[in-house]
């Protein structure tokens, strides 16, 4: 498997392998012919770059295969992975891997497969919820959201883009019932409090769960995510994890996330400080949260940005990456890094547009689109338009302000820095991240095969996962 050509790794910053060779052949026809010649880009011819992620050497580690497309068998191993926490199903999984197969396991195939069978659980929890069958209702309504979450994903490559918007209100749907009563199927009560965090424009969506309703200050966690999952992932990836050891947790749709993005078109911002400062003021000033005990984790590309926060927000009191990106521009290929003229952004764009963008493959396009549309409000309306960005200039722009490497020697608080064995999208920048800290408490950890948490956010594996970051968090952070 080259995780380096998966959903998570592009939307995180790192071009799949594939989709650098074609932007890098500068308008090459698919079979390989020379590409015309380019009046604008510079003399020298540019290599294509190696079939494999940055520092990539030896053979990719075994995984289970369950498409041929490594987009969607990655993707696929998510949801396989979260069935141990009750937001997805393995049979459910299987099934709707099955019929993506059968269906020529294409976009659209996988799409209408996990879309369908999210249709079938939502169903199932009309039927119970109407029966006062609660718990089933609210089970069932969990996994119907998880699986939107695998058909958002992919929907911007097919036929209809702009079905985008309605599979997030889908989810939106599941994720809200689900969460409703979510306090007793995780175990805790009462159910997920929904909070309006201060920010212009509306506010931000946020939920906060709590152990139990007693009242008692607690250590709190926030959970931030990244570029492309959804709230729902985040149950697995340290909701239920967090209740168990007795921590609340909060988690939030911030800007360039679920229905920031999807209905209120507003793209990522690098200061996430911004984003992270009305949180903690909010949580601050509970009675139910400890604080002096509020911790904050960030998953994919929820590391770089989390690292950003605690630079310049110190009443966080530990800090988890997980991983971070020292600088998310680097992690675009230099091929593609190359076009860009800062001085002359009509030129950039008349290179991208004329002599890249028409040699790139349907799955590229793809894969472009969904990574820009987080950055610009026009790369958003490109993309549910089917196609990239025309103004790769802005965006390039943009992504350069994404870098912690001139704040991450500001962050006080101590530190978790997690990689990944076959880790293909930041491959070094964790190690990187963890060098140009200065604070005594700062620790990197590496999940590995052995365990069966390799590559990008161990998505085999986040019980393994979380039991690290939490048994850190419990020794760093003390009840």
């Amino acid at each position: 498997m080259d995780p380096a050509t998966t959903r998570r790794g592009f939307l995180a910053g790192a071009l799949g392998a594939g989709a650098a060779v074609g932007l890098a052949a500068c308008g090459s026809d698919p079979a390989g012919g020379a590409a015309p010649a380019d009046p604008i880009a510079p003399s020298t011819t540019v290599a294509p770059p190696p079939a494999g992620p940055p520092g990539a050497g030896a053979a990719p580690l075994p995984a289970l295969r369950l498409f041929t497309d490594e987009s969607m068998n990655f993707d696929a191993l998510f949801g396989l992975g979260e069935s141990a926490y009750g937001i997805s199903e393995a049979g459910e999984v299987v099934t709707a891997v099955d019929q993506a197969n059968a269906a020529g396991a294409d976009y659209r195939g996988y799409v209408t497969a996990f879309r369908a069978m999210g249709d079938r659980l939502a169903g199932a929890s009309d039927t119970a919820a109407a029966a006062g069958d609660h718990v089933t209702a609210r089970d069932t309504a969990l996994r119907a959201a998880s699986y939107y979450t695998r058909a958002l994903f992919f929907v911007l490559g097919t036929a209809a883009p702009g079905d985008e918007q309605s599979l997030y209100a889908e989810y939106r749907r599941g994720w809200d019932r689900g969460i409703d009563g979510a306090g007793l199927a995780l175990g805790a009560r009462p159910a997920a409090e929904v909070v309006q965090i201060p920010y212009s424009g509306g506010g931000l969506p946020g939920w906060l769960f709590r152990p139990d309703d007693s009242g008692s200050a607690r250590r709190t966690v926030i959970i931030n995510n990244g570029s492309d999952a959804q709230g729902v992932e985040l149950i697995a990836y340290g909701v239920r994890a967090a209740l168990d050891r007795d921590w609340n947790a909060l988690v939030f749709e911030g800007p360039g996330q679920g229905s920031m993005l999807f209905e209120r078109g507003v793209p990522f911002r690098p200061d996430w400080e911004a984003v992270i400062t009305p949180i903690v003021d909010l949580l601050a000033a509970r009675d139910d949260v400890d604080a002096d005990a509020i911790a904050l984790t960030g998953w994919s590309m929820g590391g770089e940005l989390v690292a950003r926060a605690a630079a310049y927000e110190h009443r966080i009191a530990a800090l988890v990456a997980d991983p971070p990106a020292v600088d998310m521009w680097r992690t675009l290929p230099e091929q593609v890094r190359a076009i860009v003229d800062p001085d002359d952004p009509v030129r950039t764009n008349l290179t991208w547009n004329e002599h890249i963008v028409p040699g790139m493959t349907p799955e590229q396009r793809f894969t472009v689109a969904k990574r820009m549309e987080i950055y610009t409000p026009e790369a958003h309306d490109a993309a549910l338009g089917g196609h990239p960005t025309r103004d790769f200039a802005a965006v390039a722009a943009r992504m350069k302000q994404f870098t912690v490497a001139d704040a991450a020697q500001l962050i006080r608080c101590p530190t978790l820095v997690l990689d990944y064995e076959a880790e293909s999208f930041y491959p070094g920048q964790p190690a990187e991240f963890l060098s140009l800290l200065t604070v005594d408490d700062a620790t990197m950890v590496t999940l590995t095969a052995a365990d069966g948490a390799q590559y990008h956010c161990a998505p085999m594996a986040p019980a393994r996962r979380n039991e690290i970051v939490f048994d850190w968090l419990d020794g760093v952070v003390p009840a």
